[in-house]
């Protein structure tokens, strides 16, 4: 499952095979459809309950995140099935080196909002630095000299753009793992927009 940015993204995977897939841009609304596409992904490969759940923990919007997590962990409840995580950049990463195997280097690149990027190198398919959100000149430069992928990628300047896809929840079958096992908490890379009013005593 995979709600942590524009996508709505679902699939039922066995092994290697995708069996029955929902992915779709959809901007808003993940909280009333996740559910729902859910229910009509598992309708149409004809299972009632799958053997675990990998949820995209980011990075994000914090609200669709959020949405993702509290669906995966409420459906794993009901099913009585074990809930895992797996990280957008590591999804976007897999898909590209899987299209370009002759790649051993690459960087991840994420629309972050408020004007800034995510951005993750990696190397022969493996992490090679952690996630930071850089602005788009200083993306640029992190990514000079290296294959890009991501919907972020055409926000930089003059780069070699593998893809500019968006994480697809069917890429969990292309992914370690130890990449699909995490623990599924939300992975926050920079504080929240809002911030709490501080509390007063009088």
């Amino acid at each position: 499952m995979d709600t942590a940015l524009a996508g709505l993204s679902v699939a039922l995977c066995d092994g290697d095979r995708i069996v029955a897939e929902h992915h779709v841009l959809i901007g808003r609304g993940h909280a009333e459809s996740v559910i729902p596409v859910v229910a009509d992904v598992m309708a149409r490969a004809g299972v009632d309950v799958p053997d675990a759940i990998v949820v995209d923990i980011g990075p994000g919007s914090f609200t669709g995140l959020r949405i993702g997590i509290a669906a995966a962990r409420a459906l794993g409840l009901a099913w009585g099935v074990p809930v895992h995580g797996m990280r957008a950049t590591d999804l976007v990463a897999a898909a590209a080196f899987a299209d370009a195997p002759d790649c051993d280097r690459l960087a991840v690149v994420l629309d972050a909002g408020r004007g800034q990027l995510y951005v993750q190198h990696f190397e022969r398919g493996q992490p090679a630095g952690d996630i930071v959100a850089l602005s788009p000149p200083d993306a640029t430069r992190a990514c000079a000299g290296i294959a890009v992928a991501g919907p972020g990628a055409p926000m930089l300047g003059d780069a070699r753009i593998l893809s500019d896809a968006w994480p697809r929840a069917a890429d969990a079958r292309l992914l370690t793992p130890a990449a699909r096992a995490l623990t599924p908490t939300p992975l926050y890379v920079r504080a929240p927009d809002a911030v709490a009013p501080a509390m007063l005593l009088s």
